[in-house]
């Protein structure tokens, strides 16, 4: 495949890894550092979001193509540093489409926690076997390492990284942001149910899995993409009003 610039790269991908961004800002998953979101565009090559700017700041020309071995192709800007998080997890899950990294505050407080994750709310049903990576709690900054974190994500479509952040992985960008989203709110909500001191019940038995599939169902999670989109065309609109239809 050969690209003479990003503008040839499918206009969909782009618009959606876009919507996608400014998505996490909005559901908190901002901070200093931020994090990245890719997609595959080929067996060998991925589109990645450019280091050093907030998800709030994503365009379609934010973007840069990059081949497994950390290699640009076509973009400009700063390559991530953990880029091998993502090219090491592409290579080992030929099912996943689409990878984000991110650094939401429940999430990362959860991960530091030998709390086991309970499907408190509907949120964590489709979650709830997401391990924890704590080999280290640095960046994953070398495919040695990243090779480390893809062996023990092999399955499922999330993971915590140890006293760092979460990796949602998906067939599809809005199926990614929503494991994204869903995890960091299982974990704030059961956070919140712990501190309260006093037993609290969760969803058991085979209705986990029948809530995760009436509630993130493919139908579901498209509608749920288009609220989301909805409500960053609201908000970036509007002078940063929160959208009410």
């Amino acid at each position: 495949m050969t690209l003479n610039s990003i503008e040839e790269i499918n206009a969909t991908v782009l618009k959606d890894l876009t919507y996608g961004s400014k998505t996490l800002f909005l559901e908190g998953h901002n901070d200093i550092n931020n994090g990245q979101i890719s997609y595959r565009i080929t067996e060998n090559t991925i589109l990645i979001r450019r280091a050093f700017l907030g998800w709030e700041e994503t365009t379609e020309n934010d973007f840069i193509l990059i081949d497994l071995e950390g290699n640009r192709l076509v973009g400009e800007g700063a390559i991530p540093s953990e880029w091998p998080l993502h090219t090491e997890i592409y290579k080992s899950r030929k099912d996943v489409n689409c990878l984000i990294h991110s650094h939401p505050p429940y999430s990362m407080l959860f991960g530091a926690t030998n709390l086991e994750l309970k499907p408190v709310t509907h949120d964590a049903t489709p979650v709830m076997n997401t391990k924890k990576f704590d080999l280290t709690t640095n960046t994953v900054t070398n495919q040695k390492i990243g090779s480390k974190v893809a062996d023990s994500f092999s399955v499922g479509n999330t993971l915590f990284l140890k006293n760092h952040g979460i990796v949602a992985v998906g067939k599809s960008i809005p199926e990614t942001i929503c494991w994204a989203i869903v995890l960091e709110n299982a974990c704030k909500f059961q956070l919140m149910a712990e501190s309260f001191n006093t037993p609290y019940t969760f969803t058991e038995g085979a209705e986990v899995k029948v809530k995760s599939k009436i509630i993130f169902g493919k139908t579901a999670i498209e509608e749920y993409w288009k609220y989301w989109c909805r409500r960053v065309d609201h908000y970036f609109s509007n002078g940063g009003i929160p959208y009410v239809k």
